[in-house]
């Protein structure tokens, strides 16, 4: 397999890098650029980047002014910034050039992917940065199809602009400026072929959101933010249709400008067209009864469309187009989920009077459309922290209490380790009402959706754990749905990050059962929803792949091993669950979190509207996933996915150790598993993590004791890995990912060492700044 990265990648990196050190040069002077050059070629260096060379680097930072370490921040978030630009244009060239990577049109037989777009604060990059940066991915592309001397010079002037951008958010986004995030990627022009040829193609893909609908510890959150953002979409979505009804008008002009009489069959013809120009007017903002003024375009679409064909034997292709995207789109909105937590939900059947956010939201959401189906606007209701039948009983009663009956799915989360064990005997119980299995099957479509936590499972019992609870939950569900008549939903909600459940498509879904892949839906979070539709090549091919998968697994359906091959996988996800969860009830590691990393000043970060920290002292409860795993991200230490393993693996007797190895042969979910630990192994840096132990206000024996205890468990985790695989290379599977892990990570060096000088003198610009280069480096936030 090819280990070195491809010459044209390479090429390109050092044309646009070069550029940017013309561009610093000319704008802060030589001697600043030579500053700039001198610590990248400092951390370059194996001698010099040790934990001592990063302590010597951050004396000699201390020394400079607040504002040369911000442009040396800037200066290497940008670099990393447009190396990811570079191998997103060279992955999307690419994708142009194998065809055949094209699926073919009898595999497109059934099935669905749904992604719902959600801003939780993960998106720490500045949006109007991010308008600079699609200009250079568009230049890097027309630069690997062919070299023109015009494109340096266009470069240069993109980056300038770029440069004088903070690459981070200055203000905290309201829930309207991630609605305009969202949008303006997603309903992008480009991207809505896309969901009309998948739709065309028998392979529908479908977007949600969550962003102001998702009240769940959110108190931004209510009706008004819900209005604010079905309208955004409207906005966009209704601008779409207009371009395209008025191309269809230009093609009439003529015969419209030809004077002809009521005899003649065109004009009824264009009575049609007037009406759906007039229906379209009206619908322009949502307000009470929408749904009436929707289903009145579709029908006078329908109308127009139909005579389109009478009279000249064809349909329209534009008018084809519009009622296409009604298809995808019924209300001519991107559908919200609601969501929110199971016990404020039983506050508000205990207490109507008070009208809470939720109740308010239901009841808005009832004036859109008394008469139409709501699943046009809102597609589900989804309950946090359901942890018994009662609570989903709940939100069926208060969703029926507004909508004049249970229109609106109802969406169970499981996200703890009591709720994922208990998942079977929970919707057991709620299906052992008939009445709950008739009201699923006259109103639900006969599909029971169930949402899996993989974030805040994962933060509360470690990766593996959480991956093994969630396998074990699918498959008792599966079986118990089904038992009933009806069809099981499984809602994955991962994020980006292999700590939070992502990775790539193949090692996300190798595991699922075939259930899990007709209709594929989850979640797409932050820097991830930039990374997937900002090049619909990728978008595609993401798709591709899912479709792949699903095709795959119609043959040969995923493995779970021999009773032998569970067993040992139960005693592993015990074991680490342990292990992870006893360093978690340590008083020094909950000072840790909160004094050698950036926690503390999360609400200081401006990423997301939703609060990104609990008020209070740092406990382990109030600890939020999302900002969790970018503790650990941020750090380079990644903590949550590996700790434990390796413990476990050296206390094993040989024969117990090939027991794993014939495990990784036979159970789909613990070889992915083994590899995002071995990509995480690689992305590690010890000594960057050791440098934030060493300069925080820790006790110097919780400094020794974590250095120890850390560094210990790495070499063992790293043994693990390589004596299951039987390979030396932790990356085996995938080489090139490895250089250019090794190219990268030390360019996130100085970030992590500006980072610190910004804790410890309090420099929020800054911290902000190296918060989204490290962001940028690792390729994710948290």
């Amino acid at each position: 397999m090819q280990k070195q990265l491809a010459k044209e990648l390479t090429s390109l990196v050092n044309w646009a890098v070069t550029e940017l050190g013309h561009v610093i040069e000319a704008e802060l002077g030589t001697r600043a650029f030579q500053r700039i050059e001198n610590i990248r070629l400092h951390v370059k260096s194996k001698a010099t980047r040790d934990i001592n060379g990063l302590l010597k680097l951050k004396t000699d930072m201390e020394n400079l002014s607040n504002q040369e370490r911000f442009e040396i921040a800037h200066s290497f978030a940008l670099m990393l910034e447009l190396i990811n630009a570079c191998e997103s244009a060279y992955r999307t060239h690419r994708l142009r050039e194998e065809s055949s990577l094209v699926v073919s049109e009898e595999k497109h037989s059934y099935g669905r992917v749904i992604h719902v777009l959600t801003a939780h604060p993960t998106e720490s990059r500045n949006s109007d940065m991010l308008v600079y940066l699609r200009m250079i991915h568009e230049l890097l592309l027309q630069r690997l199809q062919s070299s023109h001397s015009t494109q340096t010079a266009r470069l240069h002037s993109l980056i300038r602009m770029a440069w004088h951008l903070p690459m981070s958010k200055q203000r905290k986004p309201t829930v309207m400026d991630e609605a305009e995030y969202i949008y303006s990627l997603v309903l992008q022009d480009n991207v809505i072929d896309i969901y009309l040829q998948q739709r065309q193609e028998k392979n529908p893909f479908y977007i949600r959101t969550w962003v102001g609908g998702d009240k769940d510890g959110h108190p931004g959150v209510d009706e008004k933010t819900m209005l604010g953002s079905l309208n955004m979409s409207r906005q966009r979505l209704h601008q779409w249709v207009a371009r395209q009804f008025s191309e269809y008008m230009t093609e009439l002009a003529p015969l419209v400008r030809s004077g002809l009489d009521q005899r003649k069959p065109t004009q009824k013809l264009q009575q049609h067209a007037r009406a759906v120009k007039a229906n379209l007017i009206k619908i322009r903002r949502i307000s009470a009864g929408d749904a009436a003024r929707v289903d009145r375009l579709t029908k006078s679409l329908q109308n127009l469309s139909h005579e389109q064909g009478r009279i000249f034997g064809t349909e329209s292709e534009k008018l084809n187009r519009i009622r296409f995207l009604l298809k995808i789109f019924p209300g001519l909105v991107v559908p919200l989920e609601l969501r929110e937590d199971s016990t404020l939900v039983h506050e508000a059947l205990a207490n109507p009077s008070k009208r809470p956010n939720i109740t308010r939201m239901l009841m808005a959401l009832s004036r859109l459309c008394p008469d139409h189906n709501p699943r046009d606007y809102v597609r589900g209701f989804v309950l946090s922290q359901c942890e018994s039948a009662k609570d989903i009983t709940a939100g069926v009663r208060l969703s029926s209490l507004h909508l004049k009956g249970p229109r609106l799915p109802v969406v169970p989360l499981f996200e703890s380790s009591h709720s994922l064990k208990s998942s079977k005997q929970i919707i057991s119980e709620f299906l052992g009402t008939q009445k709950h299995v008739q009201l699923i099957k006259k109103h639900w479509s006969g599909q029971l959706e169930v949402m899996l936590g993989y974030s805040d499972s994962a933060k509360e019992n470690g990766s593996f754990p959480s991956r093994y609870m969630i396998q074990s939950a699918i498959g008792t569900l599966e079986k118990a749905i089904e038992g009933r008549g009806l069809t099981p939903i499984f809602f994955h909600g991962s994020g980006g990050s292999i700590e939070r459940g992502g990775g790539s498509i193949q090692e996300q879904t190798e595991w699922w059962p075939l259930s899990a892949l007709k209709t594929v839906k989850m979640t797409v979070q932050g820097e991830m929803i930039y990374r997937n539709y900002n090049s619909p090549d990728i978008l595609q091919r993401q798709l591709n792949l899912l479709v792949e998968n699903r095709d795959v697994r119609k043959q040969k359906p995923a493995s779970r091993g021999s009773v032998a091959t569970e067993k040992a996988l139960s005693t592993l996800a015990g074991a680490i669950q342990s292990s992870y969860q006893n360093i978690l009830k340590q008083e020094d590691f909950l000072e840790l979190i909160e004094k050698a990393t950036p926690y503390s000043f999360m609400k200081d970060l401006r990423m997301g509207s939703r609060p990104s920290k609990r008020q209070g002292p740092v406990q382990l409860k109030s600890l939020r996933a999302i900002p969790w795993v970018l503790c650990w991200t941020q750090t380079r230490a990644l903590f949550p996915t590996w700790w434990g393993l390796g413990s476990f693996w050296t206390g094993l007797s040989a024969a117990d150790k090939n027991k794993y190895r014939r495990a990784f042969k036979e159970s789909s979910m613990f070889r992915t598993y083994i590899k995002a630990v071995g990509f995480t192994l690689e992305k590690i840096e010890l000594d960057v993590f050791f440098m934030y132990l060493r300069s925080s206000k820790l006790s110097q024996s919780t400094v020794v004791k974590y250095e120890k205890s850390f560094r210990m468990e790495y070499a063992k985790a790293v043994k693990c890995i390589r004596e299951i695989t039987g390979e030396k290379s932790l990356l085996w599977y995938r080489p090139w990912l490895e250089t250019s892990i090794g190219l990268r990570s030390p360019l996130i060096h100085p970030l992590n060492v500006l980072q610190l000088v910004a804790l410890e003198t309090k420099d929020i610009k800054l911290l902000r700044e190296t918060v989204t280069g490290v962001a940028s480096g690792m390729l994710t936030t948290g």
